[in-house]
């Protein structure tokens, strides 16, 4: 039926889009904040998006001052991260009831992978000082960025600003935080660099977060030719405090992420361009606990070396197409107390795609389609095809429908905790969304319904009960559907307001019950004020009741409770580009648990400097 209405409605749409726009209603849009263009998509118009985009600007984070992405990620419906207790802990990322291995984030243009991780990419811990800008498409982009977009896709840009800032803050528990960022033209060129360091306790034993995070760009740029290098990195050393509600004094873990680019484009002329990505990206985990008999040392490391070629073009000023290639060497090397697990296992993959969009005034319709060949795996197709129509120039009606697809892990594969399974076939989805976007004024309304059918996701299996061994199988197959509304409105001149609610409902259709840590219902709002003498900024988040695994009772599953927290902060401009701020996260300090076993931090204060030369 979904099919039937989407192209019923692509028909219809389409009759209307024939016919121009006034000058008036154009001049109107050209004015519109909402027609910047999304990077992540193809850089289409907000209001001319198929998928449903979230965007974030480095002038509306720095008003909250939020320590982590983490916090700015759960301001944005369909979307939550939890961690295992305090600040500076593993996270994982759900994005409409995907799993965290699920999301892929793209630090300024770079596809980040770290496919040695089970739980996917740790990067909620990344210091808010280093990002200009946040875009997060919620709901499958395989069609575009392949496996780890199967969920969705969070797209980073780092720190930019021409300028110099530096950001200083100390809080309770010995906490501090600092960042020294500058960016500066010379002719062609353009040179930026954002470096940031972060510590943060709870006065607990062995709750000690520390965090380097560093971006580097070069660009030189002429009217044909665009060449650049990149450098990313995040650096995190800490202590380990809790174990499945037990103490661990000597717990501990280090992980490092970084990326090295060197993206290269030439343009033909104003309607094409050229664009080629290499790229080389490195992940390394070391955990440590000398009091675990079980497993007190574990190791891992994951290289990709990628290249990555783009073309860009637009016919008769209606058609746009890019199509790409690309192609990715891999390998994992890991050990444990045992010895080596995987020495330097390798893989790879190559893929091909095409995204053609035609825009018809007031209507965008898109396709694409891409084809994935993992080694050891049967190929994918992803496809996805949807429409956008703008009426008046403020109600957006969007719907798409696409395939997408997680290709399973080399360790899951080789699986050296018991048997190997070559013959595991990626995890599938079929996706489908409508919704909404209405824009008047300062008002700003959307709502959308979105349905995944997930089938042959990856679990593990025992196969011999007599030695606990076991095996990585397709077995599962999931349903998620939901709603995700979202309001920003400004009822007068200096007072913003933003809010969002999800409901989600999510389905094992083996066992008919909740998938884990899937809250059904989640609520974040804040609200802005900005006077002359001072900037207030007030938000919280709601987390419902949701299923989790509870380790110490050996139970299969508990209900973990509902929870929210508070945090405030306040700005005071003390001259031209200086202010001083203070601020309080967990303000009611709550105690809760967003994975069972692992206490949340309590209540924090902060105050701190910030000052930029332009």
């Amino acid at each position: 039926m979904f099919k039937k209405i989407f192209f019923l409605s692509i028909l219809f749409l389409s009759f209307f889009s024939l016919f121009p726009k006034t000058e008036k209603t154009q001049n109107e849009e050209t004015k519109s904040m909402f027609t910047e263009e999304i990077e992540v998509v193809g850089k289409i118009a907000l209001n001319k998006t198929i998928q449903s985009v979230t965007v974030f600007k480095f002038e509306d984070i720095k008003k909250f001052e939020f320590d982590s992405l983490k916090l700015v990620l759960n301001q944005t419906p369909g979307l939550l991260t939890l961690s295992t207790g305090q600040f500076g802990q593993t996270s994982s990322t759900y994005i409409r009831g995907s799993k965290p291995t699920q999301v892929l984030y793209i630090i300024d243009g770079i596809k980040l992978r770290d496919n040695a991780n089970i739980g996917g990419v740790n990067l909620a811990v990344l210091s808010t000082d280093l990002l200009n800008k946040i875009e997060i498409v919620r709901g499958p982009m395989s069609n575009l960025y392949g496996s780890d977009a199967m969920g969705g896709v969070i797209n980073i840009n780092t720190y930019s600003k021409e300028g110099t800032k530096f950001v200083a803050s100390a809080g309770n528990h010995n906490s501090y935080s600092s960042n020294f960022s500058i960016s500066k033209p010379i002719k062609d060129f353009n040179l930026g660099l954002s470096l940031n360091f972060q510590r943060f306790s709870d006065n607990i034993e062995n709750d000690i977060f520390k965090n380097t995070g560093i971006s580097t760009k070069a660009d030189y740029k002429n009217q044909s030719i665009e060449i650049g290098l990149r450098f990313f990195g995040n650096f995190t050393n800490s202590g380990i405090p809790f174990n499945m509600g037990l103490s661990t004094p000597n717990r501990n873990y280090k992980q490092d992420y970084y990326i090295i680019s060197l993206p290269f484009t030439y343009k033909f002329n104003e309607n094409s361009k050229l664009n080629v990505k290499l790229s080389f990206n490195n992940s390394k985990y070391n955990f440590e606990d000398p009091d675990d008999l079980w497993s007190p040392l574990f190791k891992t490391k994951f290289n990709n070396y990628e290249t990555e070629v783009i073309f860009n073009t637009l016919l008769f000023n209606k058609l746009m197409i890019n199509t790409g290639i690309d192609y990715s060497n891999q390998s994992i090397s890991n050990e444990n107390n045992y010895g080596k697990i995987f020495d330097c296992e390798k893989t790879n993959y190559f893929s091909g795609y095409i995204n053609a969009g035609i825009d018809l005034n007031n209507l965008l319709i898109s396709t694409s389609l891409r084809y994935d060949k993992y080694k050891n795996v049967n190929s994918n197709i992803s496809p996805q095809i949807g429409f956008s129509y703008l009426a008046f120039n403020k109600l957006k009606i969007h719907a798409s429908y696409s395939q997408s697809f997680k290709a399973p892990l080399i360790s899951q594969q080789i699986n050296p905790w018991g048997k190997p399974n070559f013959e595991l076939d990626p995890e599938k989805g079929k996706s489908f969304e409508i919704g909404t976007d209405f824009y008047y004024g300062k008002f700003v309304f959307s709502a959308t319904y979105f349905n995944t059918k997930y089938k042959d996701m990856i679990d593990w299996v025992t196969v011999d009960w007599a030695t606990y061994t076991g095996q990585y199988r397709n077995i599962k197959e999931a349903d998620v559907y939901g709603i995700e509304l979202s309001t920003n409105f400004k009822p007068i001149k200096n007072l913003s307001i933003y809010g969002a609610y999800t409901f989600l409902h999510s389905e094992d259709r083996e066992t008919g019950e909740e998938l884990p840590r899937k809250p059904k219902h989640t609520v974040s709002a804040s609200i802005i004020y900005t006077h002359k003498k001072f900037t207030f900024a007030a938000s919280m988040v709601y987390v419902g009741k949701r299923d989790d695994f509870d380790f110490t009772l050996y139970a299969p599953k508990v209900e973990n409770p509902s929870f929210n927290t508070y945090s405030l902060t306040i700005s005071v401009p003390l001259n031209t580009g200086l202010s001083i701020f203070g601020k309080i996260t967990n303000l009611f300090d709550n105690e809760h648990e967003e994975i069972i076993g692992y206490p949340s931090p309590g209540r924090r204060f902060q105050v701190g400097i910030r000052y930029k030369i332009n």
